[in-house]
């Protein structure tokens, strides 16, 4: 069975109050193809989004690219490494079981690292202005980012036990 249709991936730059960029792929069997058009996603639920449509985003490509790139090359050496292992030689296991370390490595630092997850100042705005976000929007975008991290948490507060 093949499936084949539309759908977000790509996950990068979220603006916190205002959503994240992705890319629309066309995709055969979920495997990100080609890439249709940018969104800015301001909520998705399920398969369906809202958001608006905004410029392609080269880094969204490319994540959306390297994450699936990570898993098939990741699985595949899994694979390979198993294969390897019936063969009773360690030393088909190492190049395999290296390689499936650095593509679990480069997945989860695809999700985690801040560089990519989030927008800096500039490419926030950046966003905002081409999403349409009027002036006062923009200004609240200028001010959240400006406002220095302490200033943001909440300050920390004694804990006290429950009283029985």
């Amino acid at each position: 069975m093949v499936i084949f249709g539309s759908r977000l991936y790509g996950k990068v730059d979220e603006v916190p109050g205002l959503g994240y960029v992705a890319t629309k792929f066309g995709h055969i069997n979920f495997v990100p193809l080609i890439p249709l058009e940018g969104w800015l996603v301001v909520s998705q639920e399920g398969n369906g989004w809202r958001g608006q449509a905004i410029g392609m985003s080269g880094k969204s490509v490319l994540m959306a690219w390297a994450r699936m790139l990570f898993i098939v090359v990741g699985l595949g050496s899994l694979v390979f490494g198993l294969i390897g292992f019936t063969s009773h030689d360690s030393q088909d296991l190492i190049v395999p079981g290296v390689l499936a370390l650095a593509c679990i490595g480069g997945l989860i630092a695809s999700y985690t690292w801040k560089w990519v997850t989030h927008a800096s100042p500039e490419r926030a705005l950046e966003i905002a202005r081409e999403a349409g976000v009027s002036e006062e929007g923009l200004e609240q975008l200028r001010r959240m980012y400006s406002a220095p991290v302490a200033a943001v948490a909440a300050p920390a507060q004694p804990w006290t036990p429950p009283e029985s």
